[in-house]
């Protein structure tokens, strides 16, 4: 978690998470996509969370722990966590919590807005998809999403 340079707790502040790809960690994908000198200047906390091990590569469940979905981690449940324990230390701005990552860490922003359209305001996905288990949202929410035509791996 990096906290802004110019953090004031009289004020409620923004969040924006950035989540890393398939097999990838938080520190990495940290200083890959580095965004803390925007969140200094910009004045949002920001949170590179990890993703738990799934036959031995980290990864993000953007779906509902049911039926066939391959992992039992509740990582929907893990962000509304996280978003109540940030809160509780730092003024948050609940209208302004934002979700962005990479492939798999994308495919975790679409089912934030999906399943915690309720708290998240905006997601953006790079090189993610949006999975096949979408239920119902609560509210519209912006997406912007951007993908390479070049890319094999998730077309």
């Amino acid at each position: 978690m990096h906290i802004p340079e110019n953090y004031d707790s009289s004020i409620s502040h923004p969040i924006v998470f950035n989540f890393h790809g398939f097999g990838g960690t938080a520190t990495d994908h940290m200083y890959s996509a580095d965004l803390r000198p925007i969140s200094d200047t910009a004045g949002f906390i920001l949170v590179y969370p990890q993703g738990s091990c799934l036959d031995g590569s980290s990864h993000w469940n953007p779906c509902l722990v049911e039926g066939d979905n391959k992992s039992t981690a509740d990582d929907l449940g893990f962000v509304e966590a996280m978003i109540n324990d940030i809160s509780s230390n730092y003024n948050i701005d609940s209208e302004r919590v934002y979700a962005s990552g990479y492939s798999n860490g994308g495919m975790m922003a679409y089912g934030l807005a999906n399943y915690k359209s309720n708290l998240i305001t905006a997601v953006a996905s790079v090189s993610g998809a949006m999975l096949d288990c979408a239920g119902t949202i609560s509210r519209p929410v912006p997406v912007i999403h951007l993908h390479g035509t070049s890319d094999g791996v998730i077309p």
